[in-house]
């Protein structure tokens, strides 16, 4: 993925931080399966989509600590690598109609 392409992909993170699993770009999720653990740009686009939905859904929280936003790049990823094999395998996740960078129930 170019440079170019990747910023692209963080800022479509923090512009839609509601997008469903089912919306999520396929290149996204090809790129974490792609690697056994999150590359630097893959932790930067979960970094900015779960913080950004954490802002618009929890609003009256504060902003997220680094140990908070580690911990979501990993489940969420974890998540992203499961939605690709159900893409893979022409399966439905139970995900589908969840927000893509929402971290409820993940732990």
């Amino acid at each position: 993925m170019t440079p170019a392409a990747e910023q692209a992909y963080i800022q479509l993170a923090m512009a839609q931080p509601a997008m469903l699993c089912s919306q999520a770009p396929r290149e996204i999720l090809e790129a974490c399966a792609a690697d056994s653990e999150p590359t630097r740009f893959l932790e930067e686009f979960f970094a900015a989509g779960y913080t950004q939905w954490r802002k618009e859904a929890h609003a009256s929280l504060p902003a997220p600590n680094r140990f908070q936003v580690n911990n979501a790049v990993i489940v969420l990823w974890l998540r992203a690598c499961r939605l690709h094999t159900c893409l893979l395998m022409g399966e439905t996740s139970p995900d589908w109609d969840k927000p893509f960078f929402c971290d409820d129930g993940l732990y």
